[in-house]
């Protein structure tokens, strides 16, 4: 039997293991049985990609370019990066109004709003199924032994740049097989005077400002 080297094996436990974390997705629970996620695994060309889009919007949101230069270290070691997404219509006709409005046709037939998230308005049991399926997938690579960690803006930038096309919200789970966890602090891309001057201005709660740029 030819021998397998330590480098080689972590690679392919990952690629096992990215496939059960998808598995664990796909059958978290689904509202009335239904599943309209979509799941793709970006590679390392569509992750650098991702990365130079975050990096780009520095101006309109510190937190994508933050997460675009950590991007660009993560995949200097085994990673990947699972995205998940799903419409925005609702197809359960509930009418539970969590949305804004009073029936899920209202909702259907509302011209949809443009943003850098996502596109709504959106289904609430929709933003359900789709967060109850990336906690699955984190659970899973937890319980695989790997480092992992939600991200919104890597989301945004996968479909702004139609990597995953025919969804309107998106959530991302970057996984990694790295030497040390790589999620632990991301801050060293900010320097302290950087960190002063912006995250006061840009993180005082969890609004837009939280994600994107505020006007003073």
């Amino acid at each position: 039997m030819a021998i397998l080297e330590m480098e080689e094996l972590v690679q392919r436990g990952l690629d096992r293991a990215i496939e059960l974390i998808v598995l664990a997705a796909h059958n978290s629970y689904r509202f009335e049985g239904r599943n309209t996620l979509k799941i793709i695994v970006a590679g390392k060309e569509e992750m650098e990609e991702i990365a130079q889009f975050g990096y780009s919007m520095a101006d309109l949101s510190p937190l994508a370019a933050r997460d675009g230069r950590h991007v660009i270290e993560l995949i200097k070691e085994p990673s990947a990066l699972i995205i998940f997404g799903d419409t925005r219509r609702s197809p359960f006709n509930y009418n539970c109004g969590a949305c804004g409005f009073r029936t899920c046709k209202e909702l259907n037939l509302a011209e949809p709003t443009e943003s850098l998230m996502a596109e709504g308005p959106s289904c609430q049991f929709k933003n359900l199924n789709l967060n109850i399926a990336v906690n699955a997938a984190a659970s899973a690579a937890w319980r695989l032994g790997l480092y992992s960690r939600v991200f919104s803006t890597l989301a945004f930038g996968a479909r702004a740049l139609e990597i995953i096309e025919d969804v309107d919200i998106v959530v991302t789970l970057s996984v990694s097989a790295a030497k040390r966890d790589p999620y632990f602090d991301r801050h060293q891309f900010w320097t302290d005077e950087y960190w002063d001057e912006i995250f006061e201005k840009e993180f005082p709660t969890y609004t837009r400002g939280f994600i994107g740029a505020i006007e003073d």
